[in-house]
C-alpha cells in the first residue's frame, strides 16, 4: 500500500543477512562496479555512493573525478542495470564543521547532480566546466562560498559582493 522498502548499507548484503526482496542496498565501499554487479545479480536495487565522497577531496579539479563515475558502469546485463535507482553524493563529518561545509560540497556536489540527472551520453568535462562555472557563480551571487573548481578564475558578481 505505501510502497515501503527496507535501505542497508552494503555490509548488510555483504554478510549474507537475509533480506526482504524489495531491500534497496547502499553501496559505499570499493570495489564499486563488482559490488554493484554481486547486488544487482542477486535481484536487489542499488544505491552508489563510493565515487561520491565529498569529503576525499584531492589537489586540482578533483570534481572531473565525481563527474566521470556513472552508477551504470559494471559488466550487468540490461536487468541489472535496471536495478540500479542512482546514486547519492555524501559527505563524512570527521574534517567538516560549519566553516567549511558549503565549500567543501559546492562545487563537487554540482558535478555529482549533473551526472545522475543527465542523460548517460553528457560525460565531457570540457562541456560540463563552463555549465559548473556558471552555477558557482550563482551560488556566489546568492551568498553561497563554493570553492573554484579548477582554480583561479571570476564571476561578474565578484566585484559587486566584494566592493561594499
Amino acid at each position: 500500500k505505501f510502497r515501503k522498502s527496507y535501505f542497508v548499507w552494503q555490509e548488510v548484503f555483504d554478510n549474507g543477512v537475509q533480506l526482504a526482496s524489495e531491500s534497496i542496498i547502499h553501496v559505499w565501499k570499493e570495489p564499486r562496479d563488482v559490488e554493484m554487479w554481486n547486488v544487482t545479480q542477486m535481484g536487489f536495487r542499488a544505491l552508489l555512493s563510493s565515487c561520491w565522497y565529498l569529503d576525499y577531496i584531492s589537489y586540482g579539479a578533483d570534481w572531473k573525478k565525481y563527474y566521470k563515475c556513472d552508477p551504470h558502469d559494471f559488466n550487468g546485463t540490461l536487468e541489472q542495470e535496471q536495478l540500479v535507482m542512482g546514486g547519492e553524493a555524501c559527505i563524512w563529518g570527521e574534517y567538516v564543521d560549519a566553516s567549511n561545509l558549503i565549500s567543501r560540497t559546492w562545487p563537487r556536489a554540482s558535478a555529482v547532480a549533473e551526472r545522475l540527472w543527465s542523460d548517460a551520453t553528457v560525460r565531457d568535462t570540457d562541456e560540463a566546466t563552463p555549465r559548473l562555472r556558471n552555477f558557482r557563480c550563482l551560488m556566489i551571487r546568492r551568498g553561497l562560498n563554493p570553492e573554484p573548481q579548477d582554480g583561479p578564475g571570476y564571476c561578474s558578481c565578484d566585484y559587486l559582493l566584494h566592493s561594499s
